[in-house]
């Protein structure tokens, strides 16, 4: 799941009094992240004077203002929360350290390949345009990273803390605050697109197999509903707000964790609570044994490599149909995050980015400013999608069939040029398949 906050200025001790090498928190130290960070010479630990310059709208090695208004502004930043599925927590706290080890490391690469993503689609800044002031792309993002690892109940929660300065660079090299709308506005897609990397990253690195949750974030095969819920007290005090005052909704829930949230217990680090851990684990039939059966359901080189060609062709088609049935028209983060809900084990990040920049090839922009516009965050241009449905689309699905039938890649490939697609060159990767099978 993916919260987002806005950070006032002098908001941002918190992250530095819970993280080891700064104070007496018991967190990793927190890490530079951003395309924008190597242009500012920051690198390595997250410190206090830096991140607060940054905060500030300072060059942290002269103390100079980036903007000439940054004065103006009243947020600071964004804290972007990359929060794993209780079960990934609970494999990360309950299993051996090697396990433990595997699930961090994949936590980081899917959080760092999420911000790519917001970095390249989500992030802009507002320049003027004739009458308007219309968003524009940035260089890069300026954030620091926070790895903590139990809940303000002491729980195991596997969640990043991704701090981002409200400052960005335009490409005429200006610095301004951010449109911040964007993030908003890739939020859900930014989500989808998180989880899809993280079950790609566990599934590849320990053989993991998933079981649809809700929302399209999935738990792991083996850690039982009861399991979870015996290490959710957040979520259950949050859900006890919620009833009490007869609220639902993503605005209330951000309002009741704001009304329950007690202040963090800093002194007990995870290996202080894992003998306690254990013990309740043990009374939901979460044995060291059990957790081990979790491993290896999936072929982990299999899983690495993967069968994308075939899966995401196979996909594409239920993207346009679940956009359909929504809007007649859809923008690249809706085809994003309807893309990556539908990847049951995820996929790498350029191979999703490729896949769907030719799902979206295919598609017709609507008519009028909607369909002409292409900036960054809000200004995504809108596509038509349900012209392909009907007659296109059930002759898409008979397409599909065929495909995934094939025996192995030659013929995969005689039948894709049979249909004259042949392979669409990728971002960074030699070739992949054109999605637009029956699509176009």
């Amino acid at each position: 799941m993916l919260r987002l906050w806005k950070i006032r200025p002098g908001g941002h001790s918190y992250y530095l009094e819970v993280a080891d090498g700064t104070g007496t928190g018991v967190e990793p130290a927190g890490v530079w992240l951003g395309k924008a960070v190597p242009d500012l010479g920051l690198s390595g630990h997250v410190e206090e004077d830096t991140l607060g310059s940054v905060l500030r709208g300072e060059h942290p090695l002269t103390a100079k203002a980036l903007s000439n208004h940054q004065n103006r502004v009243v947020v600071a930043g964004y804290d972007l929360t990359f929060c794993a599925p209780k079960s990934v927590s609970l494999l990360h706290a309950l299993g051996d350290p090697e396990v433990s080890g595997e699930v961090a490391e994949g936590q980081r690469c899917a959080v760092e390949s999420s911000v790519r993503y917001l970095e390249d689609h989500a992030l802009a800044v507002r320049r003027p345009v004739g009458d308007h002031r219309i968003p524009t792309p940035v260089r890069g993002m300026t954030a620091a990273a926070f790895l903590h690892r139990t809940s303000r109940a002491l729980d195991p929660h596997l969640h990043t803390h991704v701090v981002v300065a409200n400052l960005g660079q335009g490409e005429e090299g200006r610095w301004s605050a951010l449109d911040g709308r964007g993030l908003y506005a890739h939020r859900a897609a930014a989500d989808a697109f998180y989880h899809s990397q993280l079950r790609h990253e566990l599934t590849s690195r320990l053989g993991v197999d998933w079981i649809e949750g809700r929302g399209g974030r999935a738990d792991l095969v083996g850690i039982s509903e009861e399991a979870r819920f015996a290490f959710s007290r957040r979520s259950i005090a949050i859900a006890k707000e919620l009833e009490s005052h007869g609220l639902a909704g993503t605005r209330a829930t951000e309002l009741a964790a704001t009304r329950t949230r007690d202040p963090k217990d800093i002194a007990l680090s995870p290996l202080d609570l894992k003998p306690s851990w254990r013990a309740r684990a043990s009374e939901v039939g979460l044995s060291p044994r059990q957790l081990d059966r979790i491993l290896d359901r999936t072929p982990r080189i299999e899983a690495a490599s993967g069968s994308f060609r075939r899966e995401a062709a196979e996909v594409s088609v239920g993207v346009l149909k679940t956009l359909g049935e929504i809007s007649p028209t859809a923008t690249r983060r809706q085809v994003m995050r309807t893309f990556c809900l539908a990847l049951p084990k995820g996929a790498p990040r350029n191979e999703i980015e490729g896949a769907v920049d030719r799902i979206v090839g295919n598609l017709d922009a609507v008519r009028g400013p909607l369909g002409e516009r292409s900036g960054p965050g809000v200004a995504e241009r809108q596509y038509q999608v349900t012209k392909h449905l009907g007659f296109e689309l059930e002759e898409a699905k008979a397409d599909q069939r065929e495909l995934k039938s094939a025996r192995d890649t030659k013929e995969l490939d005689r039948l894709l040029a049979a249909r004259g697609m042949g392979r669409a060159p990728d971002r960074t990767r030699g070739s992949e398949l054109d999605l637009g099978v029956g699509l176009g």
